[in-house]
C-alpha cells in the first residue's frame, strides 16, 4: 500500500498507524519525519508516512476523541515551562557578591535605551535574596478593586519578565498589590508571608531623568523596592515583642550598636544613606527615610539594651525632614535627653541623645 505523505506542523494532533495511541506534533525534524509527545510526555521520532492527522471537527476526529486521550496539556505545559525559562534570567555575580541587604524589586526598563519615554516597556521582578519567592500578583482597578494578573515563583538570585507593555498600559502596571512567599531548603526561621501595595506615580514615567542605571538591570530604568527582608524581619520581631515581651538576640550574633562604637558606652551612627546602603540612587526619597527612621531606631534600641549612655546621630543639614522625624520618634522615649552635638565638631547637623537612666 502506498501512503500519501502529508504536510505536518506543530500541535497537529495525530494517531499512529501501525500501533495504539497518538499525539501531538512537537517538532518537525525534516519534511519526511516530525516528533510526538505521546500522552505521557515522552517525545518520539516518527515518519510522517506512518501518522494519521486527526481534525478533532470532523466524524473520524470526534471518533478518536473518544477513544484516545491527547497529550495535548502536556505539550501545553512544556511551552509554558520553556517560555518561563526565557523570562527568567540570575542576576550577576556583581550584585549578588556585594549585596548588604536582600530585597525584592519592581523594575521598568525601556526596551528601547536610546529613547527612554517611547516604546515598550519590560517590567520585572527581581529577587535580589538567597530566599525562592512565589508571588502572586494584582492590580488595582479604576473602582479601588483587585484583578488577579499574573502568579508564579522566582528563585533566589534571579529576575523574572513579567510582561512586555506598551506605554498606554503603563497605568494598570503602576498601582497594585504583591504577596510573597518565601522558600529555603534551610533557614534559622520560617518567614512570614508578606503582602504589600505598591504605587507609581504615572508622571514619572515621562521625565527622563527618572530612567537611572542600576546594577540591578541591564541599562536604565525605574527601580522601586517592594520590600528588604531585614526591615520587614525587624518590623515583626518589634510586633512580636510588643505582643510577648522583649525578644531574646540571637546567640553568637553582636548587638548593632557595638559596630558604632566610639568609646565606653558611646556610639556615633551616620544616617546619610550612603553610609548605610550601597545603591541607594533608585530609591524614592520617602523610601529613603523609612529606611534612615527604621535604622536609627535600631541603634537606638540596641544603644538602650547594652546599657550605652551616649548615642550620637549625624542627620545631616538638609531640610530638616530627618532631623523633625527623630525628634518625633524619641517622643515615645521617656528619660532620654536630646541636645545639639558639639558644632566644632560636627556643625549643625548632628544631635547628642543621653540616656541617664543608663548610669549606674
Amino acid at each position: 500500500m502506498i501512503y500519501k505523505m502529508i504536510e505536518l506542523k506543530i500541535g497537529d494532533k495525530v494517531k499512529f498507524l501501525n500501533q495504539k495511541g497518538g499525539g501531538v506534533v512537537v517538532k518537525i525534524i525534516d519534511p519526511k519525519m516530525v516528533c510526538v509527545a505521546d500522552e505521557d510526555g515522552f517525545e518520539i521520532p516518527v515518519l510522517v508516512t506512518e501518522l494519521l492527522r486527526i481534525d478533532p471537527t470532523d466524524a473520524g476526529g470526534r471518533f478518536f476523541a473518544e477513544h484516545f486521550k491527547t497529550p495535548e496539556k502536556v505539550a501545553e505545559e512544556k511551552a509554558e515551562t520553556a517560555a518561563t525559562e526565557e523570562r527568567l534570567s540570575a542576576n550577576s555575580f556583581a550584585i549578588t557578591s556585594s549585596r548588604t541587604s536582600e530585597d525584592i524589586y519592581l523594575a521598568f526598563v525601556p526596551q528601547d535605551q536610546k529613547w527612554l519615554m517611547t516604546g515598550f516597556m519590560d517590567v520585572y521582578l527581581i529577587n535580589n535574596s538567597s530566599y525562592d519567592v512565589l508571588y502572586n500578583l494584582f492590580h488595582k482597578t479604576a473602582t479601588g478593586h483587585y484583578e488577579g494578573v499574573d502568579y508564579g515563583s522566582v528563585f533566589a538570585d534571579s529576575k523574572l519578565l513579567l510582561a512586555t507593555v506598551n506605554r498606554e498600559d503603563l497605568t494598570r502596571w503602576s498601582d497594585g498589590s504583591l504577596q510573597f512567599l518565601f522558600h529555603k531548603t534551610q533557614c534559622p526561621e520560617v518567614l512570614p508571608p508578606f503582602n504589600s501595595e505598591f504605587r507609581v506615580e504615572g508622571k514619572k514615567f515621562f521625565k527622563e531623568g527618572n530612567y537611572r542605571t542600576s546594577s540591578l538591570i541591564s541599562g536604565k530604568g525605574i527601580v522601586i523596592r517592594i520590600v528588604s527582608l531585614d526591615q520587614y524581619l525587624r518590623k515583626q520581631e518589634k510586633e512580636t515583642t510588643e505582643d510577648h515581651g522583649p525578644a531574646k538576640p540571637a546567640t553568637g550574633e553582636a548587638p548593632l550598636i557595638r559596630k558604632h562604637q566610639t568609646a565606653p558606652r558611646e556610639a556615633e551612627v551616620d544616617l546619610h544613606i550612603h553610609e548605610l546602603m550601597e545603591d541607594p540612587v533608585n530609591l524614592e526619597k520617602s523610601e529613603i527615610l523609612e529606611y534612615q527612621k527604621d535604622y536609627f531606631l535600631k541603634c537606638l534600641d540596641s544603644a538602650i539594651s547594652e546599657g550605652f549612655l551616649k548615642l550620637t546621630v549625624i542627620h545631616g543639614v538638609g531640610n530638616g525632614v530627618l532631623r523633625n522625624a527623630i525628634f518625633n520618634l524619641l517622643t515615645n522615649y521617656k528619660g532620654i535627653d536630646v541636645i545639639d552635638a558639639p558644632m566644632a565638631k560636627y556643625g549643625v547637623g548632628a544631635l547628642e541623645i543621653r540616656i541617664p537612666h543608663n548610669r549606674k
